[in-house]
């Protein structure tokens, strides 16, 4: 079982920025939960950018179906499959050229709670300048092997940063700061593949960005 609990390191008193925001989703052949999505991010008057990366036809005739059902949302699409960080980096170019400031990235497997999402909204609003990013906790039913396989993951990425400020890097449940992240994709090469989402953090830190995790407690010291 997973439970995402969400961690902001630092006070702050910095005023209130404005935001513009949309959903990214990037899709290879998860189906099932595409429309409850939707729904949700309607309801909320999100923007949502989906991005099929070569799914295969049931999947992606049900993305057509459902961005002709919702005018919110748009449907890029890759011809093959190139990884999750090349569909991601496709949704962020795409936000950014539809001048969107930050963009909240989440799986298309309905791993994350969209409960959390009005906690990275505020966030995001608060820290304009940051990526805030969700924190996994898991309970004893999580096999050891992917425990440790993550503990050595997060041991690189503090080498790597020479900080303990980046708790956990692979949490694909974030918000970009979009004028942020479009400097640093146009100044270095990131992973395409399941290693986007560590690469992606480790490097925006290098360029300066901090990386916040956030608490339904509150502001944490």
């Amino acid at each position: 079982m997973l439970v995402v609990v969400l961690f902001l390191r630092e006070k702050t008193n910095l005023p209130d920025a404005k935001t513009c925001l949309c959903v990214i989703i990037p899709v290879y052949n998860h189906p099932d939960k595409l429309q409850h999505l939707m729904t949700t991010f309607n309801q909320m008057s999100l923007p949502v950018i989906m991005v099929d990366d070569g799914s295969d036809t049931n999947c992606r005739d049900r993305l057509v179906q459902l961005e002709q059902k919702n005018a919110q949302m748009t449907l890029q699409t890759h011809a093959s499959n190139q990884g999750k960080g090349a569909a991601i980096k496709t949704g962020l170019e795409t936000a950014k050229k539809a001048g969107f400031t930050h963009a909240l990235q989440i799986d298309a497997d309905g791993q994350h709670s969209t409960a959390d999402i009005p906690v990275f909204l505020a966030a995001a609003q608060a820290r304009p300048e940051v990526l805030i990013s969700g924190l996994p906790q898991y309970d004893e039913s999580v096999p050891k092997s992917r425990l440790y396989g993550r503990y050595v993951t997060h041991v690189w990425v503090w080498i790597e940063t020479l900080s303990l400020q980046i708790t956990d890097s692979m949490c694909g449940f974030r918000v970009y700061p979009l004028e942020q992240m479009s400097a640093l994709l146009r100044s270095r090469s990131v992973g395409r593949r399941m290693d986007f989402d560590t690469d992606i953090m480790v490097k925006m830190y290098w360029h300066g960005v901090s990386v916040f995790f956030y608490s339904h407690q509150g502001y944490l010291s």
